[in-house]
């Protein structure tokens, strides 16, 4: 073989070698990113997703009983005989619901409901709330942001599904970045759940009724159609299951109609009104308006309007771990 030949043959050589280099290393890699965009697809992250707001939550003090009356009592001494309190509510709550909540009195049963969800609505606000004035600040002097503070809003726009190359990519955040008014969360949830009683929301703590097509232990619906594949999703606690809510109104295509109306309250400087707030959940049900009207219903049936003006008592902070509650589609949104 001339010499030629022999660098001819060499180079030959490597270029196998390269090429058998790049299969052994893109392969799974090509499978990592495809196992990615399954669970984005789906709307629920992997659990080892880093939180993707660095911003902390009121911390909540989690306390236990074995019955609703004795947790009843344990939330009345932290937070005082009357409820709803004037101003400030203690930052006490529980992770799920006691057992027998479905075999008290309705008047025991809506008081145990609200001490525990309150605090829980009421932090997640507080961290919402955290997270735009970041946004608001950041976007006024945007050419500036390098290193955390920019790695920050880059991370909140991916999690809200938000490109930044766009023009108006901070108008959109915000848009969607926003809180929730406790009336109608409260309102929801009690409708969602039949007061905490639900047994999605017993085994679960699922308030919402939200679907996964993906979590294989979560529970199979009792009156699932023929063919149908959904189960109800299982959160570790009740405020998991608020904080995936939240995110599934400030994201999901259905609720478009429903942002808008938020972002006129805030255009006209209003303070955030579930009542009228709700008229963009026609979505949530197939019972479309009527489930508006039901909501509505609930609202002022049970006064929940006080709620609103209503801050937590905080003293100190805890960071947030929003990725594990996941941002469900629209298509997961409602119903068993």
């Amino acid at each position: 073989m001339n010499e030629s030949g022999t660098r001819d043959w060499r180079m030959g050589r490597w270029v196998v070698i390269s090429a058998i280099l790049a299969v052994f290393f893109a392969a799974p890699v090509a499978y990592w990113g495809y196992q990615s965009f399954e669970e984005r697809v789906d709307g629920q992250p992997p659990p080892e997703v880093v939180d993707p707001e660095p911003f902390r939550v009121p911390e909540l003090t989690f306390i236990e009983a074995d019955s609703s009356e004795v947790l009843l009592e344990r939330l009345r001494e932290h937070g005082g005989e009357q409820w709803p309190p004037d101003e400030v509510v203690p930052a006490v709550t529980a992770a799920s619901f006691p057992e027998d909540l479905d075999e008290v009195d309705v008047q025991t049963r809506k008081e145990v409901f609200f001490r525990i969800l309150t605090p829980i609505v009421l932090a997640e606000n507080a961290r919402l709330r955290e997270a735009r004035a970041f946004v608001v600040e950041a976007g006024a002097r945007r050419d500036e942001l390098e290193g955390a503070a920019g790695e920050r809003l880059e991370a909140l726009a991916e999690h809200y599904r938000v490109d930044l190359d766009d023009d108006d990519a901070i108008e959109v955040l915000l848009h969607r970045l926003d809180e929730i008014p406790p009336d109608m969360a409260l309102a929801q949830a009690a409708n969602e759940s039949g007061w905490g009683t639900s047994r999605f929301t017993r085994q679960a703590n699922n308030l919402f009724g939200e679907w996964t097509w993906t979590q294989e232990e979560g529970l199979v619906p009792e009156r699932r159609g023929e063919g149908e594949s959904h189960r109800i999703r299982v959160f570790p606690s009740l405020q998991r299951s608020v904080r995936s809510y939240y995110f599934t109104l400030n994201v999901g295509h259905a609720y478009d109609d429903l942002r808008d109306l938020r972002a006129e309250m805030r255009d006209e400087a209003r303070e955030l009104d579930g009542e009228a707030l709700s008229a963009g959940l026609t979505a949530y049900s197939e019972r479309r308006q009527a489930y508006v009207e039901e909501v509505r219903s609930m609202i002022r049936f049970n006064e929940l309007a006080r709620i609103n003006g209503l801050r937590l008592d905080e003293v100190e902070h805890e960071p947030t771990q929003l990725a594990e509650a996941g941002g469900p589609d629209e298509a997961e949104a409602a119903g068993e």
